[in-house]
Formats: C-alpha cells, structure tokens, sequence
C-alpha cells in the first residue's frame, strides 16, 4: 500500500499577495484567470472587479488581459479568489454639501420643541378631543339639530337599503330556478 502524497494546494501563493494573471474565461458571474508565478486558476468574482457597480464583466476584461490581482482567499479545496479591485486606491468619499439650516432649528436640523396644548376650555368644542367617541359626543352636544337629523337620514338609509336587498335575493331566487316560475319571452331563447 501506497502512502498518498500530500499535494500543497496553495502551490506557491499566499492570501494577501498580488499576482500576475491571465483572463482565460469571462462568466456572468465573475472570470476565472490563470495566475502565472504558479499556472493555477483562480476566479474574481464579479464584485471584487470594482469599486463601482459592474453590470458586464466584458465593460472591464477581456479574454487574454495580463491583470495584477490580489489573492484574497484559498478554501480547503485550493480554489483561488482574487481580486482585481484590492489592488486599486478605492475612491474618495463624496462629502456633501452642508444642509440649509431653517430659522429656529438645532445644529442637527430639528425643528424647536413645541411646548404642549391646553385643553380647550370649552367642553362643547370638539376640535381637542382625542378619542373618536368624544369627538364624536361632543359634536352631538354642540350640534344637536345636526345629530338628530343625521340619525334620521341613517334610519331611512338603512330601511331603503333593507328594501333593495330583499328585492335583490328575491330576482336571484327566481334566476336561479328556486322561486316561483318566471314568464318566459322570446327574448329569453
């Protein structure tokens, strides 16, 4: 029996070292180089192409392009990540310009504090009531002509309303063959 011999799958590169590589393949999702000092392949994914969003990889690299790449990862399997924009002077960050400040507003931009309402001192407005049913109360007590009518047309609504329903089930009872028989026309054939 034979020992297995141990295979370095590192092969000569280390995470954090650039290397020279060769565009071999361009994917969707990334291309996959071939690293000179060693001939092993490794990939760069899509978003380690640039510090700016990459819609197509084909816009960066090309089949045959001599790249410097930074190893970024070897997983257990000896796969190779790299990374074409580790190797670039990231971007400077765009400050913006300083905020407009309203009159009377914090360094922060909030507006002053209010300070809290009264209640109103007359029971009869409803303008200060927080619950619906108080509000609702208390437009009654200082509308009554008003509510009392409003009742009125509710009723009425609800007793047509009511009128319209029953006649409603009644011509659909009769459509659908469970009410009392229908004269037929002879528009109906």
């Amino acid at each position: 029996m034979s020992e297995a011999k141990s295979i370095d799958i590192t092969a000569g590169v280390e995470t954090g070292e650039i290397v020279e590589c060769t565009v071999e393949q361009i994917q969707p999702y990334g291309a996959f180089v071939r690293i000179t000092k060693n001939s092993r392949k490794g990939m760069i994914h899509i978003s380690e192409l640039s510090y700016s969003f990459v819609k197509d990889i084909n816009a960066v690299l090309n089949i045959g392009d001599k790249i410097q790449a930074k190893v970024i990862r070897i997983d257990e399997r000896g796969r190779i990540d790299l990374s074409l924009k580790q190797t670039q002077e990231p971007p400077a960050q765009q400050s913006r310009p300083p905020r407009r400040m309203m009159p009377g507003h914090d360094t922060n931009g909030r507006p002053p504090m209010r300070e809290p309402r009264e209640p109103r001192s007359n029971p009869r407005e409803f303008h200060g009531a927080r619950d619906f049913h108080q509000m609702q109360e208390a437009y009654r007590e200082a509308n009554p002509e008003e509510a009392d009518s409003f009742e009125k047309k509710m009723a009425s609504f609800l007793k047509t309303s009511e009128a319209k329903i029953t006649d409603l089930n009644t011509r659909n009872s009769a459509r659908s063959g469970r009410g009392p028989a229908r004269r037929r026309n002879s528009r109906d054939y």
